[in-house]
């Protein structure tokens, strides 16, 4: 069945278009890996997701820490870490105060993959935007950090 014709099923009745929401967050997540990870031959949208991260951080980073970011388990960050630190990206640190804890951190060559790279990065988020309004634009970032407000409660709940 195509999804236009989904989506024209599930318009107008709360319960249907909340369900159709739903599947459409995950398909969204699929198409955007798939374009993303074509756009950029160095990395992985998920291996730049993670990059930016510590890049944003104003605290070192842990593998809990990140996963609690990302929403994904600690092992799947070790691995994301793991293959970007064979890339030369990332430096995992062990703390000093606790060898148990380790640190993630950018290396020189991570940051020059963000000045190469960032520009084209914001042009294809520029595209993929290019037919909302400031307003529009406003209106999907409230209520997609309300969406993340309400998965954060049902996670504390389950």
């Amino acid at each position: 069945m195509e999804i236009y014709k989904l989506i024209e099923q599930y318009k107008g009745e709360r319960n249907k278009e909340i369900r159709g929401i739903f599947s459409s967050i995950f398909i969204f997540q699929n198409r955007l890996q798939t374009i993303f990870d074509k756009a950029d031959p160095y990395i992985t949208v998920k291996q730049f997701m993670l990059l930016a991260m510590v890049k944003h951080s104003t605290e070192k980073q842990t593998y809990t820490h990140l996963g609690k970011l990302l929403g994904c388990s600690r092992q799947n960050i070790k691995k994301l870490v793991i293959s970007l630190e064979k890339k030369g990206y990332l430096i995992n640190q062990k703390s000093n105060e606790d060898k148990r804890t380790s640190y993630i951190i950018m290396t020189e060559k991570a940051n020059e993959y963000f000045d190469e790279i960032s520009n084209i990065h914001q042009i294809h988020l520029a595209e993929l935007f290019s037919e909302y309004s400031d307003e529009e634009i406003s209106f999907l970032y409230k209520t997609l950090m309300k969406l993340h407000s309400s998965i954060d409660k049902f996670e504390r709940e389950y």
